[in-house]
């Protein structure tokens, strides 16, 4: 048998083979891509077109798992919709797409403008909205989204007052307290932070302990004002907790001896993991020290993967967890 040595071909030949080999590899590429019609029955139902999505992202097969999304979407299935928008916004399995997610937010958002949404339906309708009330605030660069403080505005009490949701309530404090549109309404803001806090969001338990702190659109109150701000650094994922606790650090450090200690008192009765016993706000460990966690946004639940987001301020993004359609609708 005869062994050919590449290096002694011509350049034309090499150039043939080449191309020979890249038509074959496209060739058998094609043949494995994943193809949703032929994967799917016609009947199928969404949950299961998006079952088969998580469980393909839980294999690690992302072609396949952005197929059974994009097949889903386009086939106006709500939660397809909304994992596929989360997809573009995080940059999970494809190239971050700021404007595409922001379309897929908006149609979800857009199918119950004129009426409530069903139960298994509002976690993902809630998020949306909040979703683009965020992309309003900031705009997208490079796109036709532009800074728009009073859309988002519009977004965030949709959501906060329509579907009670604790980001959008937590939103609407900040956008107020720090005069986003034109002027300050801490009063407003103390409003909807108190309803976000209620609802267990720490960020927003730490400003309005802040805000009760310094007595900002509210009577101060500096040792319940304290007592927030080290419950919101106790139980905040720590990307959160670090600004926290410089928001409580200060405050421990402007408060009176009277006032920390009647603080310290109540800190310690709640069994937090932690409790500042100095004017400079030093921390020290009760009965375990905080717990140092990350939340992945994957998770198994009822024989879906479902998504649990974290907000830009290290909070839980849902007060429902995001899945819970898929398991309601069995």
């Amino acid at each position: 048998m005869r062994i050919f040595c590449t290096s002694i071909l011509s350049l034309p030949t090499r150039l043939v083979l080449a191309f020979a080999l890249a038509a074959m590899v496209a060739s058998a590429g094609s043949v494995h891509a994943f193809d949703p019609e032929k994967t799917f029955q016609e009947n199928d139902e969404p949950r299961t077109i998006l079952r088969f999505g998580f469980q393909a992202l839980k294999k690690g097969n992302m072609e396949q798992a952005i197929g059974a999304f994009r097949f889903g979407a386009s086939k106006n299935d709500l939660a397809s919709q909304w994992k596929l928008a989360r997809m573009f916004q995080t940059g999970s399995g494809m190239e971050k797409d700021h404007l595409a997610a922001y379309q897929l937010y908006s149609k979800i958002a857009s199918r119950y403008s004129d009426s409530f949404p069903r139960q298994v339906d509002m976690p993902y309708v809630a998020h949306a909205v909040v979703a683009l009330g965020r992309y309003n605030l900031t705009g997208i660069e490079g796109t036709r989204i532009k800074a728009d403080p009073w859309r988002a505005e519009a977004h965030f009490y949709r959501a906060a007052a329509l579907y009670k949701d604790r980001n959008a309530q937590y939103e609407l404090g900040r956008l107020y307290r720090q005069g986003a549109l034109g002027v300050k309404q801490p009063k407003s803001a103390v409003r909807w932070f108190g309803l976000s806090a209620r609802k267990g969001h720490r960020r927003a338990q730490a400003e309005l302990g802040e805000m009760l702190f310094y007595g900002e659109g509210v009577r101060a109150n500096p040792v319940r004002g304290l007592v927030f701000m080290t419950k919101a650094m106790a139980h905040s994922a720590r990307s959160s907790a670090k600004s926290i606790r410089v928001m409580q650090q200060k405050a421990f450090a402007k408060a009176s001896a009277a006032q920390r200690s009647a603080a310290n008192k109540i800190i310690e009765s709640l069994n937090l993991d932690k409790a500042p016993d100095s004017a400079e706000g030093e921390v020290k460990t009760t009965r375990r020290t905080i717990r140092s966690f990350f939340i992945r946004e994957e998770r198994l639940q009822n024989g879906g993967e479902i998504e649990v987001a974290r907000g830009e301020n290290g909070d839980r993004e849902d007060d429902a967890e995001l899945g819970s359609g898929l398991a309601a609708q069995d």
